[in-house]
């Protein structure tokens, strides 16, 4: 018990002197928290030489100037508001989805699924991969914010305006009524996109919170009618309703927020100069995420053509539980970016160094997140689902897998964006949606679900990893990717020299 309490005081104490540090800055700080430290190991009566507690409190000085930047505290608040709204979307979405699912049974839930696979593929071109562009121009920007914003979002409308017309062509080719129909109704969500630049300028100044009070309140909405049609057992089109109620309310209420906060925004600030501009600079990333969706919900697509819609059920069934935690490296990017630029500004080892620090923490939380789902599959399919959806299990275990290249994808394609290289980004993920299309081709009819899960898992470890080191330009982040990759290998190594 007393080494406990020791070691407690230490940690107290430490604690202290990094919140002392986080008041005042200067050589004579630093050299009043090492003296801080010191004080504090040495007082503590633990066995420790004086040339131990100087180890000691070399190791911690690097961690008190990370915790005293306000740039870090910030980032800290907004990631924890994601976790937090990710959270609540775990209970309210997931496990909603669970009751609707076991309701609904494999075959309605394969339908249901497959006309949301195709609206997703076509929303990716409604967006027009315009946030990671916005986002980088509005942490620049001084004062032209409301004519980017503006610009942004006429662009998506026309976009949206362009999907849903194509997706009305679509629909003609849908196996049955219901498919149409349902295809019909969801196509309004492609109009989303244009009312969500108010997102993304929420995200650039780090104010989360207003977002994710939106999207919960929707969500929560979305949720209630969700049991309520459970229980009226309600057609389907009922439940395609209720997508879109969720979407526009989402809509709504960020916009609303995002104006009290201080969001300046009028249509008619919109720019054909800029809207050009940031066309021209978005539009391989638009393929590119076009082609991430693609080779995401393509699996959907074909394993309905090829197997029927009850093998479409038992897949997405699999895939809700590894793909919700995709909102991870998606989350930390936001929060973190702001904090990569400024390291970009201070010259290339900073930046490097932090770079790899980015990379690192995708894998772990990706590895973190893998591995007890892969071990709990059965268990967790079982509870969820109950014994009609027991062949999800096997997928999830394989489908897991391709999160921890999701990860360390997604932080790649920051990177590519702050180095202007978004063509190579497309080149890889175009490249990746053909090998998961091939695969998919190949393996479904044989093995169904576990061959379109196993399909994605390569595909993503090309277009997000391997794709790398294809290309000069990025080889170097290629080789902090497989550093990263090797956390778990090298664990020891890495915390040695943080």
């Amino acid at each position: 018990m007393r080494c406990w309490r020791e070691r407690t005081l230490v940690v107290d104490g430490a604690s202290n002197a990094f919140r002392a540090r986080s008041t005042s800055s200067g050589s004579a700080t630093t050299h009043s928290t090492r003296g801080s430290l010191h004080r504090i190991i040495t007082g503590a009566a633990l066995p420790l030489t004086e040339r131990k507690a100087e180890f000691i409190v070399a190791r911690m000085l690097p961690l008190a100037d990370v915790f005293a930047k306000s740039g870090f505290q910030r980032a800290a608040v907004n990631l924890g508001w994601l976790i937090g709204e990710r959270a609540v979307r775990f209970v309210l979405s997931v496990v909603v989805g669970f009751v609707v699912a076991r309701h609904l049974g494999p075959e309605r839930l394969g339908v249901l699924s497959y006309c949301i696979a195709v609206v997703t593929l076509l929303s990716g071109v409604a967006g027009l991969g315009l946030e990671a562009v916005v986002k980088r121009d509005l942490l620049k920007s001084s004062g032209s914010e409301a004519g980017l914003l503006a610009s942004a979002a006429a662009l998506r409308l026309m976009a949206g305006l362009v999907t849903v017309l194509g997706l009305i062509v679509l629909t003609t080719w849908s196996p049955t009524a219901e498919e149409r129909r349902l295809l019909m109704i969801l196509a309004v969500t492609l109009f989303q996109p244009a009312w969500l630049v108010s997102d993304l300028w929420l995200q650039a100044h780090l104010r989360a919170k207003f977002a994710v009070m939106a999207q919960t309140a929707a969500l929560a909405a979305a949720a209630g009618v969700r049991l309520l049609l459970v229980v009226q057992d309600a057609p389907l089109a009922a439940f395609g309703l209720a997508v879109v109620m969720e979407s526009a309310l989402a809509a709504v209420g960020i916009t609303w927020l995002a104006r009290r906060a201080g969001l300046q925004f009028s249509w008619k600030a919109a720019k054909a100069a800029t809207m050009r501009r940031l066309f021209l600079e978005s539009w391989p990333l638009m393929f590119a995420g076009l082609a991430i969706t693609l080779y995401m919900k393509i699996d959907e697509v074909m394993l309905r053509h090829l197997a029927g819609p009850g093998a479409v059920g038992i897949y997405s069934a699999a895939t809700r539980l590894t793909e919700i935690w995709y909102f991870f490296p998606i989350a930390l990017g936001a929060s973190l970016l702001p904090a990569l630029m400024r390291a970009r500004e201070r010259g290339d080892q900073a930046y490097g160094e932090r770079l790899q620090h980015y990379y690192d923490v995708n894998a772990t939380v990706a590895y973190a997140l893998s591995v007890p789902m892969a071990l709990a599959a059965p268990w967790v399919i079982r509870v969820a689902y109950g014994p009609t959806f027991a062949a999800s299990a096997p997928i999830v275990v394989v489908h897991i897998w391709s999160s921890v290249f999701v990860f360390i994808g997604v932080a790649r394609s920051q990177w590519l964006v702050n180095e202007g290289l978004q063509q190579f980004y497309l080149y890889a993920t175009l490249t990746g949606a053909v090998i998961n299309i091939v695969l998919n081709v190949m393996v479904i009819p044989r093995w169904g679900g576990l061959g379109a899960a196993a399909a994605t898992v390569v595909s993503q470890a090309f277009a997000s990893w391997l794709s790398s080191y294809f290309s000069a330009a990025t080889r170097s982040t290629a080789r902090m990717q497989t550093r990263a990759l090797l956390v778990p290998l090298l664990g020891w190594r890495y915390l040695r020299r943080t």
